[in-house]
């Protein structure tokens, strides 16, 4: 029975922690671990996680700030499962069959991508329907919980630390590596846009796109296939701009 790891990188997110654990305890599928850990919080995150979550599950508090990319590396690095769900802390799962679902449609594909409906803001939804490279490569929408992917690849690639602008950057890389891709098909998150202290809401997360270019280019020095380094070299020079442009406006 296919067993998945769900990591939670936390950061005060005390507001909506206890609504996320019990979206995945309340899942009819059931052989799954969640893996939640913080990353120094100063509000009840780590107290509520605490009471919800008893073995397997874990609780991880981090010694020193890693941010988003450094949290979900911890979690990665600690799952035993055979694929990883990755699901932001202020986030939470759509209804009680998003695993079940996860697990009937995946049959062996080294990525999954899904989709979310949008709480608050405009209420959109997405739904990523990728089964090849060119098309993961070609996706705009990067977030690390928008993926259900194996853990050996997860382990291989790991994220960006230090920086708000991992996921992006996570998610080539792992698009690059993998070899076979589905889609689900359907929406499984609930992508929380009433929280104020959200990491995409934030002017300082616009600037580590600066970050997000070193990496890009480091990244280019180790791909060999001429159709990805043109595709990752028009990404450079997209976001070259963008940085460009955030000078201008100083």
């Amino acid at each position: 029975m296919m067993k998945f790891s769900i990591v939670i990188p936390s950061y005060n997110s005390a507001n909506y922690t206890e609504k996320l654990i019990k979206s995945i305890l309340n899942q009819t599928y059931t052989n799954y671990e969640i893996i939640f850990v913080d990353d120094i919080s100063t509000d009840d995150s780590v107290k509520i996680a605490k009471k919800l979550l008893k073995k397997p599950h874990k609780v991880i508090e981090l010694k020193s700030k890693r941010l988003s990319g450094g949290a979900r590396n911890v979690g990665i690095c600690e799952a035993t499962g055979d694929y990883i769900v990755c699901i932001d802390s202020d986030d939470w799962l759509k209804d009680d069959y998003v695993l079940e679902d996860i697990a009937n449609k995946l049959n062996g594909e080294d990525i999954m991508f899904l989709g979310y409906e949008m709480y608050g803001a405009d209420n959109s939804s997405i739904v990523l329907d990728i089964h090849n490279k060119e098309e993961a490569l070609k996706c705009g929408f990067g977030a690390n919980w928008l993926k259900v992917v194996k853990r050996e690849l997860y382990i291989n690639h790991l994220l960006p630390e230090g920086t708000l602008f991992e996921d992006r950057f996570n998610h080539l890389e792992l698009c690059i590596y993998a070899n076979t891709f589905t889609s689900l098909g359907r929406a499984t998150h609930i992508w929380n846009r009433t929280n104020e202290n959200c990491t995409t809401l934030s002017n300082k997360w616009c600037w580590y796109r600066f970050e997000y270019c070193g990496e890009l280019y480091k990244l280019i020095q180790r791909v060999h296939d001429a159709d990805i380094r043109d595709m990752l070299i028009n990404e450079l020079h997209m976001y070259i701009n963008s940085c460009v442009e955030m000078v201008n406006e100083l």
